[in-house]
């Protein structure tokens, strides 16, 4: 799912993020990497999960190679995309993904997964959501709330709208989860069969 918050970036900031002062916009959660050298090998990752996730990002990509593949994509794109999990108000929501802010050409995204699923379950919602960074990634007009809104209303439906909140969703991106769930089922039913 994807998230619209339709308010300035200044008020978001403040709202969604109290702690972080508006002249350092992206502060401790979006602080990009600083510039150390040109070499590849030596920038920061583009995917960046917080640190209680690290091992299932690793998991997920070791297991489910649309997920790697997501993840390679996005590590050559203008994005960086942090993944952390989150209590959300809706019992039956999963996972969302939103757009944090835009500086320059490089736009910075959330992953937010749902606290207390399953493994597997957030995996598998991992790889529905990278799907819709990659979407976001690729369309380089995508710089803010409603340049966001007017791409996924031209590639998606609208599931969503209360508050100053809109959800979209994709046929592509809930492919990419079902996708990416039964390449977690086939590595699941290998171990336990034990080949």
């Amino acid at each position: 799912m994807v998230c619209i918050l339709l308010a300035t970036l200044r008020m978001l900031t403040r709202r969604r993020f109290p702690s972080l002062a508006t002249a350092g916009l992206l502060g401790a959660l979006c602080q990009p990497a600083p510039a150390i050298a040109q070499d590849d090998s030596m920038r920061a990752p583009h995917v960046r999960p917080e640190k209680g996730l690290r091992a299932l990002v690793d998991e997920a990509a070791r297991r489910a190679p649309s997920i790697r593949a997501l993840i390679d994509q996005l590590e050559s794109m203008d994005v960086t995309v942090y993944i952390r999990t989150r209590v959300f108000g809706q019992i039956d929501l999963d996972g969302r993904v939103a757009m944090l802010a835009a500086r320059n050409s490089h736009r910075y995204l959330v992953i937010e997964l749902a606290c207390g699923r399953a493994g597997l379950a957030q995996m598998a919602t991992l790889g529905h959501e990278l799907f819709h960074a990659t979407e976001i990634a690729a369309e380089p007009s995508v710089v803010d709330a409603p340049s966001l809104a007017a791409l996924y209303a031209r590639i998606g439906i609208q599931t969503g709208g209360q508050a100053g909140r809109l959800t979209f969703e994709t046929a592509a991106a809930a492919a990419a989860g079902e996708q990416t769930r039964r390449e977690l089922r086939m590595t699941t039913s290998r171990r336990t069969n034990g080949t």
